[in-house]
């Protein structure tokens, strides 16, 4: 139900290829209509392990981790400050985000520092323990208080100080309020710094930007804010455009006092959308629908119960049947509808399509996946319509706002669009893509891993564009595109991590509605842990999942035969079977050459002799590329790989083979990596990604380890979209080729609508399983996690289970194959069917440490995949 983009009107902006600290560009507009952008000056978020550009003087600082890398200041005994920057430094904004975790004393401090002197001469920000905050200068030692406000200040939070320096006016925001300004002129250039006083703290996302002009938070004379959320919104409220009063509706409530109706089938479902009046219905669980579209009438609250409730095979549409001779709202336009906590799986048409001048429109906290056109797609004079803490998961036309070109006569004045807290999750396009509609606001959204562009503005479309976190997205918002002309677009205050810069253009008034910017570099953690179903309660309830909370099952299983070590190389290293019997160093001593195009990667991987071969952007080929012995293949950046082709890894013991910071994409016909009859590999930070087809044959595996493979190691990957993921071991008939070998680790790693084989296992032993998350292994009655069959033995550890159909096969066996052994300790299973045990495991030979199961999923979604190293 939408059109198509025929060509790109504007080539994609280069890459941003960060080395040392991670680049960070933050585009500011001055004012609503401009289209200046900032320029960065300076940028560190301590991701690369290190704090090279910092000098310090007292205290004891170094890299280490708090969800993600950070800056720590570990001594309390005295004052400490580390200082980065140049001198020449003058007119600048300067931003951290600090996490005092310690104050030794009353009245001590955590600091931002600008235009810094020397050790004791600099302007600086100081939070205090009293609860206030301070803009002060030091000079040789003595400080003087500019200014003073109060705030609260809270150990083990995080708080963003921001300090603006422009001719002899100072600005100090907390969290991006403005509260406390101060004119000095005793130092006009210096560098930029950070520092504590009798404490202890975290600093991370350190940020120079060269303007200094606009505030974090819309500007005077646009519209009030309110507070800033501290979570998920309340149970029945819709905000932005679905919260204005307009059209004879005011606000969005939905179903909101009609009668409740829990459906969980078809039929029902069907029935109890289109029927006249307000009403709530409650789906529960995965309802197969027909294709394509089923109607929602209006005054409807169509809500998921629990996690894994929703929709597969056909969507839903909020709208009168196509009229092109209307061209203003009728009266009968279906309005007053609420989808919440929905999950869409394979719908053949749209997931959600809304037109014909609907209107009150809230789309909250659903998850969609791949189907056949877009996610949620606008149309049609459709306005008043807010699409919020959803979660798009690797959706190709994600977001269509305006039909076509043609189409003007309906959409001019209308399409009013708010979409904000959203994970856009490795979609390629149209985050949205808006035609005509005005204001359309795109604000405190999450982009990562964005294929082609995020935001397009076209047919002079208004949109705004604020606040918003931008991860490895090469165009993160343009002007045009396809055959349609420019519309407007302002961008201000958005982080940019190893992203383009963007295209902006015109001016784009506020809309009438409240709304408070949250820090766009925090939205990258606030958005990824509230967006998506289960995290949201039903209408006129509690705002908690509506399902018990998960625990984790006694265990029934029997003891492993030796217990886990308790200390081990770092896990982020080389860890587990590769680092045994020699080890596995891939192409190190070698030559290092960079290759761009699919040929000369061939012929390189395919030569003799130790190499490290670094693949510069997405190479598209066909067949298979073998790789000969002692090579690693490393992508560049966070968007470097190969698509449509297999890695053939075989017939070499050792083949010594690394695999590391790839993408590797739309291989059909055969295996991704195929592993034959080779030893000592290493896959390790790559991101695996495919489009599910109804037909699970469609693709082979990701990673096929057969014929007597061994000491391998899989590590810090992400699988994404894929049936059959990863098998361990030829056929059932294969014992006399495979017993004693087929020594394989898997740590650390995301499954991810993984439907089956993660892994599968034959003969090997011991398979090590242990702290990988597992997401969405829910397809059918059939899916799976872990299966061990043909008496391997496998042992599961520490792992993340949410929404899988079944965790572990063993003792059942699997399809045609006889039972294996398996070991399962310390694991966590929410919402997911049970690791079957069977028999005892020997236990691994190598040295490992074994997460805390609660801590996982948080540094695997942090730090697996490519872009990550």
């Amino acid at each position: 139900m939408s059109t198509t983009d025929t060509r790109r009107r504007h080539r994609r902006r280069g890459l941003l290829l960060a080395t040392g600290s991670a680049f960070v560009a933050v585009a500011l507009a001055i004012g609503m209509g401009a289209t200046a952008q900032a320029a960065t000056l300076f940028s560190d978020d301590f991701e690369d392990g290190n704090s090279t550009g910092w000098t310090t003087s007292g205290g004891s600082w170094s890299v280490d981790t708090d969800g993600s890398r950070v800056y720590r200041q570990s001594g309390t005994s005295s004052d400490a400050r580390a200082l980065a920057g140049t001198t020449s430094w003058a007119n600048y904004t300067v931003q951290t985000r600090v996490k005092p975790t310690a104050f030794n004393g009353s009245n001590r401090f955590v600091a931002l520092l600008a235009r810094v002197q020397s050790n004791t001469s600099y302007y600086y920000l100081a939070l205090r323990s009293n609860n206030t905050v301070e803009l002060k200068r030091l000079s040789g030692g003595s400080s003087t208080t500019l200014d003073t406000a109060s705030v609260t200040v809270g150990l083990n939070n995080w708080h963003t100080l921001r300090l603006d320096v422009s001719g002899s006016s100072l600005r100090g925001y907390v969290n991006g309020t403005l509260l406390t300004e101060g004119t000095d002129s005793s130092y006009g250039t210096g560098r930029i710094g950070v520092a504590t006083f009798n404490a202890t703290a975290n600093f991370d996302d350190v940020l120079v930007s060269d303007s200094v002009s606009t505030p974090t938070t819309p500007p005077t004379g646009g519209p009030t804010t309110t507070p800033p959320p501290t979570g998920n919104p309340g149970a029945n409220v819709a905000d932005g455009w679905a919260g204005v009063n307009a059209l004879g509706q005011n606000g969005t409530t939905g179903g909101a006092g009609g009668p409740t109706v829990t459906v969980n089938s078809a039929a029902q479902f069907v029935t109890e959308a289109a029927s006249a009046g307000p009403k709530i219905i409650q789906v529960s669980g995965m309802i197969d629908l027909p294709g394509p579209m089923h109607e929602v009438s209006s005054d409807k609250t169509i809500v998921g119960l629990g996690a894994n409730s929703g929709f597969t095979g056909g969507g839903l549409n909020i709208g009168l049947p196509i009229d092109d001779d209307i061209t203003s709202p009728p009266s009968n336009a279906v309005h007053n509808v609420i989808l919440r906590n929905l999950n869409f799986r394979d719908w053949d048409d749209d997931a959600v399509n809304v037109q014909m001048f609907s209107h009150h429109i809230w789309i909250d906290h659903n998850t969609w996946t791949t189907g056949g056109d877009g996610g949620v797609d606008v149309k049609r004079g459709s306005s008043y319509v807010t699409i919020s803490y959803n979660h798009a998961d690797g959706t190709d036309k994600n977001m269509l706002l305006g039909h076509d070109d043609g189409n003007a006569a309906q959409d001019v004045g209308y399409l009013k669009v708010s979409y904000h807290h959203n994970f856009f999750d490795n979609t390629n396009q149209r985050n949205p893509r808006v035609r005509f509609g005005d204001q359309v606001h795109v604000y405190n959204n999450y982009y990562l891993n964005t294929g082609n562009y995020g935001v397009a503005s076209t047919e002079n479309a208004g949109v705004i564009v604020e606040g918003n976190y931008f991860e490895n997205v090469d165009d993160p918002y343009h002007l045009g595109e396809g055959d349609s002309g420019d519309g407007r677009l302002v961008a201000r205050n958005n982080c940019l991590i190893n992203s383009g810069s963007g295209q902006t253009g015109g001016s784009v008034s506020n809309p009438p509605y409240p709304y408070t910017i949250q820090t766009a570099c925090d939205m990258k953690a606030v958005v990824s842990a509230q967006a998506g179903v289960g995290r949201v309660g039903l209408p006129g309830g509690p705002t908690t999942n509506p399902t018990t909370n998960p625990t984790t099952p006694a265990p029934t299983t029997p003891a492993a035969t030796t217990p886990p070590p308790t200390s081990g190389p770092p896990q982020t290293g080389l860890v587990g079977w590769a680092a045994q019997a020699g080890g596995t160093t891939g192409g190190a001593g070698g030559a290092t050459v960079t290759v761009s195009s699919f040929a000369d990667f061939r012929t390189q991987a395919q030569s003799s002799g130790a190499r490290t071969i670094l693949v510069n952007g997405m190479l598209s080929g066909s067949g298979t590329v073998e790789i000969t012995a002692n090579k690693t293949i490393r992508g560049v950046g966070a968007n470097s790989g190969v698509s449509g082709t297999t890695l053939n890894i075989e017939d070499m013991q050792p083949a010594n083979v690394i695999i590391q910071n790839m993408n590797i994409r739309g291989v059909t016909g055969g295996d991704a990596i195929q592993i034959e009859n080779a030893t000592h590999i290493w896959l390790d930070h790559n991101t695996f990604s495919s489009t599910i087809e109804d037909d699970p044959d469609f693709y082979d595996g990701m990673i096929d380890i057969t014929h007597a493979g061994d000491y391998i190691t899989v590590s810090w990957n992400v699988v994404r979209n894929h049936w059959k993921t990863s098998l361990v071991g030829h056929s059932d008939g294969n014992s006399g080729e495979d017993v004693g070998h087929l020594r394989v680790t898997y740590h650390h790693n995301w499954f991810d609508r993984t439907f089956e084989r993660s892994p599968r296992v034959r003969f090997g032993e011991t398979v090590h399983v242990f702290n990988n998350y597992y997401s969405n292994v829910n397809n059918n009655a059939d899916s799976y996690a872990i299966a061990s069959t043909m008496n391997a033995g496998v042992l599961v550890e520490a792992n993340v289970f949410e929404n899988v159909q079944q965790a572990c096969w063993s003792a059942s066996g699997y399809a045609d194959s006889d039972p294996g052994r398996l070991v399962a300790r310390n694991n966590s299973l929410t919402n997911s069917g049970p690791c079957e045990v069977n028999g005892s495991v020997a236990a691994v030979p190598y040295g490992y440490t074994a997460d805390n199961v609660g801590t996982v999923k948080a540094s695997v979604t942090a730090g697996a995949g490519a872009g990550r190293l």
